[in-house]
């Protein structure tokens, strides 16, 4: 792993030299030199790595190459953040003063890493003195085009179930659902090793149709090892939203179990606690929740025997068992064999062996089907030849390892990024990618852009089955969830490599480049904590609170800082109100990603313009009712928030995301310039005493050949009243305009388009025009008014579309052809005013 480190600072170095080459006066052939030394190193890293028993003297020198390996991160970053401060001065003497500042800083850089030089020939003569990196063992690492030859595209009809958990639901769904007063029954405790999927199980109750309609609360809460009982309980309240944060950290834990259960007495309540592991917890947790109302039901998960046993009779016990040998094979040629219709008898044979070592545990059985399925046959020998030398089972543990060390460094970096989100989180994958792509992890392919690489590396983690996949849209990949012994395994790995730290009240690494909190935050910790110069990353992931709370950040002086994510946090700013943004943070100029959703500011200072790298700003749940001007910002690829004001972008070329702004700054950009923009999002701003409004013209959307996803929203605001009335759909296009016919060349403004809505009054059939979109899978069209009396379809229309909802007023009829929408897999009618014949094919009938 460390070499994967060592190739990221090397790409680092490389851009430097690139980018930055006439500001390395008196360096430049000394950093090459270093690069030489370095990649050198790393060869001989990668046969340390290959090795499966690596002795500990290999490993301790290998610790050397990464101390090294971030020594000259931390020297490059902090020589380039003293020339981004000193002041460009213009005129003959003063560009004499410029030139001398440059090579004062370059005399500092060159003592740096002529130490650091020293260092590496130290190393480089500690590996040959004590023979390290000799093994010579034939390691294959799938190549990029080996992996898209063997991905399949996937889409969300088809993810595969890991487990059928059916017959162990309707047991469970039963018990949960039986209000009948002789049921004592309101726990269900669900107990099973890790890996047979206890929290799967849970979350399908959870999730259960039923389950929904009939419960009038539904709480779900994680525990990690370190949590305190106290803790789960606040969770639980806090979810259900029923006091302010002052009173809940006032209560001891006694207090919290009497004010839960006050709050459950009376209503139809389920809580899920997922993954237990005291005792001491179970039995708080049975004292706070209510037994005397026969709607309250409560599920706990554990992997500990006496937590799961330790029950009275009001308590259900079900134990999840191990799959059968059938079963596990059944899930295991599935995903190795890729639903083949031929496998090679050998390969059956060694398959098979391997899945009885397996022991009938899940997690273990779809982890290594992942592996294998990225092997070629002559592989599989060898494979089994490592495995059978263990353990009478196959460790899911052993498994990770042996996909870990085939995984190309870019993946490595990428998988072990997963151990910054919290347990049992569902991870979105659009921020996922831009924190990526803003570390640095990602670079661009000849024929992908960065984010689009980011994405597959993610889809080549749920191939091999590290990641399970939580929702698909349209087949694109929106969240996913790493297992909890999964996310173990890359915390331990984080670990060992000083990749990223996890803070707790006891414990903050001083030289950890990431740092991550998952818990709530008092009102000192960014004042307190922030002594570790060389962090590169910290993000906030933690519960937020029910009231508003301020946080401290006027010593968030963290020079070298590239990613910050503080969403859901207030801001005590020096001098400035809570709704405007710190100005320390205009002092952070290596940022490349700001979170700052949901945090109330409104507005964006002109120090935003210092952060001149930024790529991602994420402000999204926040208002901008000021001018905002990012215009110097030439690095910006995502901007995220509702901008009222005016928008100023200057060079947009980089730019893929960007919401939600005002017709009238839409109508102010250069459209030409927006060669990448995929995703965008327009809203018509009304002022009803004022009606200050610029209409949108779906012909300025032509340039956008790339857009995919685009949203148009109307918004009604009434300077007297401070109402907001707004149509806004979760949706990825919607047209609120006063456009009564659509243009008949659709398909060649829109020719990416993948998702439409529209909100219009109508006054001819829009199908002609839009069954013309070659690339349209969804369609939502609503309409206030619609002037003609018949919609049709015809046969060869819509050829993509996966799902059609019509809300449509005065409707008479709708016809759709027996051929048309071939892929179609959900139609909702939603009729308005009365019924609308339909005439449409008996393959349809089932989805009205």
């Amino acid at each position: 792993m460390v070499d994967a480190i060592t190739e990221f600072v090397l790409g680092k170095i490389g851009n430097y030299l690139i980018e930055e080459g006439p500001m390395l006066i008196g360096v430049k052939e000394d950093l090459e030199e270093l690069k030489t030394e370095l990649t050198c190193i790393q060869v001989y890293l990668k046969d340390v790595e290959g090795c499966d028993r690596e002795d500990e003297v290999s490993k301790e020198w290998t610790k050397l190459v990464l101390d090294i390996a971030y020594d000259v991160e931390d020297v490059l970053d902090t020589y380039f953040l003293k020339l981004e401060k000193r002041p460009q001065r213009r005129g003959v003497k003063r560009w004499t003063t410029n030139i001398i500042g440059e090579k004062k800083e370059a005399y500092n850089i060159v003592d740096d890493i002529r130490t650091l030089k020293r260092k590496m020939l130290d190393v480089t003569r500690k590996r040959e003195t004590y023979g390290i990196g000799k093994f010579n063992e034939n390691r294959v690492v799938a190549s990029t085009s080996r992996v898209m030859e063997l991905r399949c595209p996937r889409s969300d009809d088809q993810e595969e179930r890991v487990v059928d958990l059916e017959d162990d639901a309707k047991v469970l769904l039963t018990k949960l659902l039986d209000d009948d007063g002789d049921n004592k029954t309101y726990m269900i405790s669900i107990f099973g090793m890790g890996g047979l999927r206890n929290t799967a199980l849970a979350r399908k109750l959870y999730n259960s149709s039923y389950v929904k309609e009939s419960f009038e609360y539904r709480v779900w809460t994680y525990v990690s090892r370190e949590c305190k009982t106290g803790d789960i309980l606040k969770r639980i309240i806090r979810s259900l939203g029923e006091t302010s944060e002052v009173e809940l950290e006032k209560m001891v834990e006694e207090e919290l179990e009497v004010y839960l259960n006050d709050i459950l007495q009376g209503k139809k309540n389920l809580v899920v606690v997922d993954d237990i592991w005291e005792r001491e917890a179970w039995e708080s947790l049975k004292r706070a929740l209510p037994c005397n109302y026969e709607g309250n039901r409560v599920i706990i998960t554990t992997r500990i025997r006496a937590v799961a046993e330790g029950a009275d009779q009001r308590v259900y016990t079900h134990n999840i068992r191990f799959l059968t040998f059938e079963e596990s094979w059944n899930l295991f040629e599935k995903k190795a064999f890729r639903d083949s219709l031929k496998v090679d008898q050998e390969l059956q044979k060694i398959g098979k062996e391997m899945v009885r070592k397996c022991g009938g545990l899940p997690l273990t059985t779809v982890v290594l089907a992942g592996l294998m399925s990225r092997k070629r046959p002559n592989e599989w020998k060898d494979v089994w030849d490592n495995l059978r030398v263990m353990d009478d089972h196959i460790h899911v543990s052993t498994v990770f390892d042996l996909s870990f060390k085939e995984m190309r460094n870019e993946l490595k970096l990428c998988f072990l990024y997963l151990s910054v989100f919290p347990e049992d989180y569902e991870i979105d994958v659009e921020k996922l990618i831009q924190l990526l792509v803003a570390e640095g992890f990602i670079q661009e392919d000849k024929e992908m852009m960065m984010e689009d690489v980011a994405r597959y590396y993610i889809e080549e983690l749920i191939d091999i089955s590290l990641v399970e996949v939580v929702k698909r849209k349209r087949g694109k990949l929106m969240s996913f969830r790493i297992h909890d012994l999964i996310r173990e395994l890359a915390i331990k790995k984080a670990k060992e490599l000083n990749f990223v730290t996890v803070y707790n009240e006891h414990h903050s690494s001083t030289t950890c480049r990431r740092e991550v909190v998952h818990h709530l935050m008092d009102n000192n910790y960014l004042c307190d904590r922030r002594v570790n110069k060389q962090m590169r990353s910290f993000l906030f992931f933690g519960e937020r609170r029910s009231d508003i709370t301020y946080v401290e950040t006027v010593t968030l002086k963290l020079k070298l800082l590239r990613v910050l994510n503080l969403g859901g946090l207030h801001f005590i700013c020096q001098g400035y109100s809570p709704w405007s943004l710190p100005d320390v943070i205009g002092g952070l100029v290596h940022l490349r990603y700001l979170g700052i959703a949901d945090t109330v500011v409104n507005n964006l200072p002109d120090f935003i313009s210092n952060l001149r790298f930024l790529q991602t700003l994420d402000a999204s749940g926040n208002s901008f009712e000021r001018m905002t001007d990012l215009s110097k910002l030439t690095s910006l690829r995502h901007v995220i928030g509702r901008f009222i004001g005016e928008l100023l972008i200057g060079d947009a070329v980089n730019i893929q995301t960007l919401r939600s702004i005002s017709s009238y700054s839409w109508s102010k950009l250069k459209h030409e310039l927006l060669i990448n923009l995929r995703d965008l999002e327009i809203y018509e701003f009304h002022i009803l005493n004022d009606q200050i409004r610029v209409p949108l013209d779906l012909v300025s959307l032509s340039k956008q050949k790339n857009l995919r996803v685009l949203k148009i929203e109307v918004v009604t605001f009434s300077l007297l009243s401070e109402e907001t009335v707004r149509f806004e759909l979760l949706v990825e296009l919607t047209l609120h305009c006063n456009i009564t016919r659509l243009p008949r060349d659709m398909d060649l403004i829109f020719p990416s388009l993948e998702s439409l809505t529209l909100i219009v009054n109508l006054q001819e059939d829009p199908m002609p025009a839009l069954q013309k979109l070659q690339r349209l899978e969804d369609l939502v069209l609503y309409s206030c008014g619609y002037a003609g009396a018949k919609m049709c379809i015809n046969a060869q229309g819509f050829c993509r579309l996966r799902k059609l909802k019509l809300i449509i007023t005065r409707l008479d009829e709708l016809e759709i052809e027996e051929e048309a929408m071939p892929s179609l897999m959900e139609l909702n009618l939603d009729k308005k005013d009365g019924a609308t014949k339909l005439m449409i094919p008996d393959r349809l009938r089932a989805f009205v």
